[in-house]
């Protein structure tokens, strides 16, 4: 899940302030543990340098505006590595651990002073519990983790492990990826050696229906489970210039064709479809397949929502809160308006996504409940408890969908599941049985005989009963947003859907 956080400076110190250097990303880099498949590196100074950040003041309106309310980073930072466990069909569920280097004198006391947070032991140093953010710690005068997900075993055992680490334990590819997209603004990582299972491989091409042959069948399940990572870059502009590329171990010219039709089932069986990759065409480079495509605001945080981000958690390198000028100075109202955006902007993009309809909608759990999450780890420090109260309750509904529409995916492929069609004339039964799957059975003057269209209307009469369900939810999402406005509205005498600093 991610949110924004930017400080403040002028259009020249963001020319004068030097790249990240290699060093501090070194660091962060050595501390990532061994476990994690994936790493997303946030290049913040370079971030806060491009046009469009500069234009539309994102280091000032920091999380009201920076990358569209993509991901929470402080502006002071120059770099930011986020390490993550991710696995298709279970992205809302991934454990992540960010990491960020801090003044040295950033510690256990000041942190839990900001976060309203528990001061814990772990041997002989200590830790942090946040009520929002989870476990923090500084293993190291000048870095600091976090992670809400982590259990506090694992946590503990990262943060002995991170006190004098000598070199990466993260794998070869992963560290090889981060060198090679250094100047990206945005990259995320994954190595996939050995995370698709062969036999669900060939179960889920039987099923696409587009894989004619099983000599072509064992060509792609042997392509597809060679898969040695995923590398997505975006460079910040008016839309997100991307790249994704997926590297295999075999040439991948032959293969391109093959996996257009495949691609867009792929997306959505992990449970994460971006549209403008989706209607991408690949292209073979070597070894590797490669998209191209021009990301909207909606999709940058989709992809985003992946990884956790540190957001706030330590205040400016001088020890403040941060230099942050905010709307009339007022600290409940900035932090209210944050939050009311933050909030708002994720049923925009669940809306966006197909809001409460169509069959499209059954694939969307994993966005409901990321965005869940996300809401829910949202800073609640001088936020108006009216907020508080809306942002739980959003975020309560979205659950409620999320189980919704795991529930009638369900018993969708139950029905799919029982379909069958069987006919014969003087011979041999022929039989279409569940998923398309064909055979042979005795006995011959067999009518035809089929239960699809049986099913087929089951499954649509399903779909057509537990939509209104969602949509009354979705509806009460709506008019919740709209009290809320004028709830906003009559107390601060500012519209926080219009105010713009």
């Amino acid at each position: 899940m991610i949110r924004h956080c930017v400080g403040a400076a002028s259009a020249l110190l963001l020319v004068l302030v030097p790249s990240a250097r290699a060093d501090e990303l070194a660091d962060l880099l050595k501390r990532v543990p061994a476990e994690m498949n994936t790493v997303a590196v946030v290049n913040v100074r370079e971030i806060n340098k491009s046009p469009r950040a500069v234009k539309e003041k994102w280091r000032e309106n920091h999380e009201t505006e920076y990358l569209a309310g993509a991901i929470a980073v402080p502006a002071w930072v120059p770099v930011v590595v986020i390490g993550a466990d991710l696995h298709p069909g279970a992205l809302a569920s991934a454990q992540s651990l960010a990491l960020i280097p801090v003044d040295n004198a950033v510690n256990s006391e000041t942190i839990a002073k900001r976060e309203n947070g528990v001061v814990q032991t772990i041997g002989d140093r200590n830790i942090v519990l946040s009520p929002t953010r989870g476990y923090i710690g500084v293993p190291t005068a000048g870095i600091l983790g976090l992670s809400s997900t982590m259990p506090r075993q694992e946590f503990a055992r990262w943060f002995r492990f991170a006190q004098k680490p000598d070199k990466p334990v993260i794998s070869k590819y992963l560290q090889d990826a981060v060198t090679a997209n250094k100047d990206a603004h945005i990259l995320i990582a994954t190595e996939l050696e050995d995370l698709f299972d062969p036999t669900s491989v060939r179960v889920a091409l039987q099923q696409s229906g587009v894989v004619p042959g099983e000599a072509k069948l064992d060509s792609l399940v042997r392509v597809l489970t060679g898969a040695r990572g995923l590398v997505f870059t975006g460079q910040i502009d008016d839309k997100t210039k991307a790249t994704l590329r997926i590297e295999f171990s075999v040439p991948m010219a032959d293969f391109a064709g093959s996996l257009k039709d495949l691609w867009p089932k792929a997306m959505e069986a992990a449970g994460f479809e971006i549209e403008e990759f989706k209607g991408a065409d690949a292209r073979a480079d070597g070894k590797a397949l490669v998209w191209t495509a021009d990301l909207s605001d909606t999709s940058l945080r989709r992809i985003l929502s992946l990884v956790s981000a540190p957001g706030d958690a330590v205040g400016s390198s001088d020890g403040s809160t941060g230099p942050i000028k905010t709307p009339k100075e007022a600290a409940v109202l900035a932090a209210s308006l944050r939050y009311y955006r933050a909030v708002n902007s994720a049923l925009d993009d669940l809306k966006t996504q197909g809001g409460a309809k169509g069959k499209d909608y059954t694939k969307s759990a994993t966005f409901f409940e990321t965005y869940a999450n996300r809401i829910e780890k949202l800073p609640l420090t001088d936020v108006d408890a009216v907020l508080v109260q809306y942002g739980a309750s959003v975020a309560a509904k979205l659950r409620a969908m999320a189980g919704s529409l795991r529930g009638l995916k369900v018993q969708l492929e139950a029905y799919d599941n029982y379909k069958s069609t069987t006919w014969a004339t003087g011979g041999p039964g022929v039989f279409v049985g569940p998923r398309g799957r064909i055979g042979l059975g005795g006995g011959g003057d067999v009518a035809l005989s089929t239960n699809v269209e049986e099913l087929s209307t089951k499954q649509a009469e399903l779909v057509a009963k537990l939509e209104p369900e969602r949509a009354k939810i979705w509806s009460v999402l709506e008019g919740d947003r709209s009290s809320v406005r004028r709830e906003m509205l009559e107390k601060y005498k500012i519209d926080f859907d219009q105010y713009k600093k």
